[in-house]
């Protein structure tokens, strides 16, 4: 029988791990890291929003985020906004405007759909899930999950992020 080791919360938010590992309810979670299309697309996408943010909002990568009013549970969404005025923390204890979780080829729907469920009830308006492998997106919101047929992703902050673009330029480096 395996046995669960509980990490204090403390612990976890004083360590840093590589690769980082999320928290819940007191066990690390090991996130699925991106590979090589994971991490262009990352990349890509964190550049192009700090290029549009004009002071409005802030482009995060990888930063820990409490996703709940008890802090048994810590996410690390793959890129994440959030509005100005922020004032700093060392972990997001304010719900993002918006959150893009990249799916990696070894995440499956349900672990996805069940941080996506998580980021809702902590009140995240927005949430992106691109899929680099499979050139999809999905988008949820508090109407539900949906496709987004067109690959356009928008929020009235960050604008239109035509994603078809952004595979588009995906498929130039992998070439």
């Amino acid at each position: 029988m395996a046995t669960i080791t509980i990490v204090p919360v403390e612990e976890y938010l004083r360590t840093t791990y590589e690769p980082d590992m999320e928290y819940v309810d007191g066990q690390l979670v090991e996130r699925h890291v991106g590979e090589w299309s994971h991490s262009l697309l990352q990349s890509a996408l964190a550049s192009l929003l700090r290029g549009r943010a004009q002071g409005r909002f802030l482009t995060f990568t990888e930063e820990r985020m409490q996703i709940s009013a008890n802090p048994r549970r810590y996410r690390i969404p793959d890129v994440c906004v959030v509005a100005r005025p922020y004032a700093p923390e060392p972990v997001l204890t304010r719900p993002p405007h918006l959150v893009i979780e990249i799916v990696s080829p070894d995440d499956s729907f349900a672990d996805v759909l069940g941080k996506v469920a998580e980021y809702l009830k902590a009140g995240v308006p927005h949430i992106w899930m691109p899929n680099p492998y499979k050139r999809t997106v999905h988008m949820a919101d508090q109407d539900g999950i949906r496709v987004c047929p067109d690959l356009i992703a928008e929020t009235a902050l960050v604008g239109r992020v035509d994603f078809g673009e952004l595979f588009a330029e995906l498929d130039s480096l992998e070439g």
